[in-house]
C-alpha cells in the first residue's frame, strides 16, 4: 500500500519558508547557502563499526527540517512493507509482523546510504511534486536535491535522509511485496534491514537470489546484500530480529546482551559509582544517558522485563531512568 495523495493549498516556496520561520532564518540561506560549507564531518562509532556523518550547522539544519516538513514527509512509500523512520512506528513493529512465522530470512543492504546515488534522490524527489504545498515545486527541484545531497550519495546525518532513503527504496518494496505475496511470504523493511518469514521452510530456499534479483530489476548495480549478514532462523533456535528476540510463543523481548549490560550498570550505579564511571568510559553523564536509553528501549519492547528491573533495583531506581532525561 502507497501513502496516499494529500490534497493541500499550494503556495510559493517563498512565502512557505517565511510563515514557518518567520525573520529567524533568511530565505536566501536556503535558496543559496552552500551546504557543505555549513556542516562538518564527523566519525560516529557504535558497535565498532565506525560511520562518516554529515553534521550541520543551526542555519542549514533549519533549512533540511523545512525541507523534510514540506517536501520529503509528501513522498510515497510503501506503508506495508518499510517500518524505519515513521511517526507512530518503530522496529518492534516490523519484528512483531513476523510473530506467527516459523522459518525466517534475514539479510540486510551494503552501505546503504552511500548508494542513494544524487540522481537517484532526484529522481525521488521529483515525486513530491503533486503532493507537496509547494507551488513552484519545480523551479526548486534542483535546489532540493543539492541541498539534501550535496555529493555522490545520500548523507547519514542530515534530517531529510532517513525519509528519503524509505521513498527511493519504493520500486523494491513494491515489487517484494508482490513477489513475497506470491509465494505466502511476509517481508518487512527497516532501513537497509530486510526481513522476510513464513509458517513453512520451502518458499524461503531461494530467497536471496529473489531479493538480489529484485534489487538488480529495480535498481541495476546501485544495491546490493551484505553477504556477511544474510542468514536463515527457525523456531526451535534463537530467532533475532533487528536486535530483538522472537520468542516461541510469538511475544518479543530484548536480546540477553542487552539486558546483562542493563543489569550490571544498575548494580554499579546503585552499589559502586566509580566502577560504574569506568565501565561507561569515564564519564558518569554519559553512562546514565546510556543506561535511560536502554531502559526507555526495553520500555517499549518488554514491559515485563521491566517491571522484574524493578522488583530486582528497586522501582524508584528504574524509573529514575525511565523518566528522567540525560540530554
Amino acid at each position: 500500500m502507497s501513502t496516499p495523495l494529500k490534497t493541500v493549498a499550494k503556495r510559493p516556496l517563498e512565502d512557505l519558508f517565511n510563515a514557518v520561520y518567520h525573520d529567524k532564518y533568511r530565505f536566501q540561506d536556503l535558496a543559496q547557502l552552500d551546504v557543505l560549507l555549513n556542516c562538518k564531518r564527523e566519525q560516529y562509532t557504535k558497535a565498532g563499526h565506525t560511520r562518516a556523518i554529515l553534521a550541520p550547522n543551526e542555519i542549514l539544519a533549519a533549512c533540511l527540517d523545512f525541507t523534510r516538513l514540506f517536501v520529503v514527509d509528501f513522498l510515497p512509500i510503501n506503508e506495508d512493507v518499510v517500518y524505519s523512520y515513521r511517526k507512530g512506528m518503530s522496529a518492534l513493529d516490523a519484528v512483531v509482523c513476523h510473530k506467527d512465522s516459523k522459518y525466517f530470512f534475514v539479510c540486510d543492504i551494503s552501505h546503504f546510504f552511500p548508494s542513494i546515488t544524487w540522481e537517484r534522490v532526484g529522481l525521488t524527489l521529483a515525486q513530491a511534486k503533486d503532493r507537496t504545498p509547494i507551488s513552484d515545486f519545480d523551479l526548486w527541484l534542483d535546489r532540493f536535491v543539492h541541498l539534501v545531497c550535496p555529493e555522490t550519495g545520500l548523507p547519514v546525518g542530515f534530517s531529510t535522509s532517513p525519509g528519503i532513503s524509505n521513498s527511493a527504496l519504493k520500486p523494491f518494496d513494491d515489487a517484494m511485496k508482490r513477489n513475497c505475496d506470491d509465494r505466502s511470504l511476509r517481508i518487512t523493511r527497516y532501513s537497509d534491514d530486510i526481513i522476510v518469514s513464513a509458517k513453512t521452510k520451502e518458499p524461503l530456499h531461494e530467497i536471496e537470489k529473489l531479493i538480489e534479483g529484485t534489487l538488480q530489476e529495480t535498481f541495476s548495480n546501485d544495491f546490493t546484500l551484505n553477504q556477511s549478514k544474510s542468514k536463515h532462523l527457525h523456531r526451535g533456535t534463537k530467532v533475532k530480529l533487528l536486535g530483538m528476540v522472537l520468542l516461541p510463543d510469538g511475544s518479543v523481548s530484548v536480546d540477553a546482551s542487552i539486558k546483562d549490560e542493563i543489569e550490571v550498570l544498575l548494580h554499579f550505579h546503585a552499589t559502586n559509582r566509580s566502577r560504574f564511571v569506568e565501565y561507561v568510559g569515564h564519564s558518569l553523564t554519559k553512562g546514565e544517558r546510556r543506561l535511560s536509553g536502554l531502559i526507555n528501549y526495553v520500555n517499549t519492547i518488554d514491559k515485563a522485563y521491566l517491571d522484574k528491573l524493578r522488583r530486582k533495583f528497586g522501582v524508584a531506581t528504574v524509573d529514575y531512568f525511565l523518566h528522567r532525561s540525560f540530554s
